[in-house]
């Protein structure tokens, strides 16, 4: 069984999907950052970053989003990552571009949105925000227009690159980024957000 550390970020909500959408039986553990249980026993002694997600599998452990969503659905050997050796690299190419360039300047702008006030971080970073909205919207545009075209990111059908990319694309809600305007990412946003594994997932969390 997999036993997933994590707490409410788009990271840890990322492998939750993940292991919902797949059926995996596992557990899952909060751990509340607010606190600093990040840095407490037994936690801190399974990881040499000291942050979530951590998987469990096997009396190992696995950090970082992208490594934990590949490797249970290698694991399970979902189609969800293919075993074509191109369509899994285009799985690869989607999750990389939300790392790297969407999904960095949505965890910006929520960085600044959420976190900065909830733990007394500073003023907001007003130049910051602007460079993120700015490329925010060109990229949405871009990903409007391959959704134009398919239902999914990666290869016409849902893959694990799609449940990764919806963590990152729900902060929309509390950073005050309206998604309605890019009608492809909404309509593909409503679908996921409609399948049972996204509300099971949710009812994990603390309420």
């Amino acid at each position: 069984m997999y036993k997933l550390y994590g707490f409410f970020t788009q990271n840890s909500m990322k492998a939750l999907y993940v292991l919902e959408e797949l059926g995996c039986d596992y557990e899952f553990a909060f751990v509340d950052l607010g606190k600093g249980e990040q840095r407490s026993e037994p936690f801190a002694g399974l990881t040499p970053i000291g942050k979530v997600p951590l998987l469990q599998h096997d009396d190992d452990t696995l950090f970082e989003s992208g490594a934990i969503c590949r490797y249970v659905a290698n694991v399970e050997e979902s189609p969800l990552y293919p075993a074509n050796k191109l369509h899994r690299a285009k799985v690869d190419q989607w999750m990389d571009f939300f790392t790297c360039h969407l999904g960095r300047w949505l965890t910006k702008l929520y960085f600044e949105a959420v976190i900065k006030p909830k733990f007394s971080l500073g003023d907001p970073d007003l130049n910051g925000i602007q460079e993120a909205r700015g490329y925010a919207d060109q990229q949405f545009r871009m990903l409007d227009g391959l959704l134009a075209n398919s239902d999914w990111i990666a290869n016409d059908r849902l893959s694990i690159a799609d449940l990764f990319a919806f963590a990152y694309v729900e902060q929309y809600r509390v950073i005050d980024l309206p998604i309605a305007s890019y009608k492809n990412v909404q309509a593909w946003f409503d679908r996921i957000e409609s399948r049972k594994s996204i509300a099971n997932a949710r009812a994990r969390l603390p309420q």
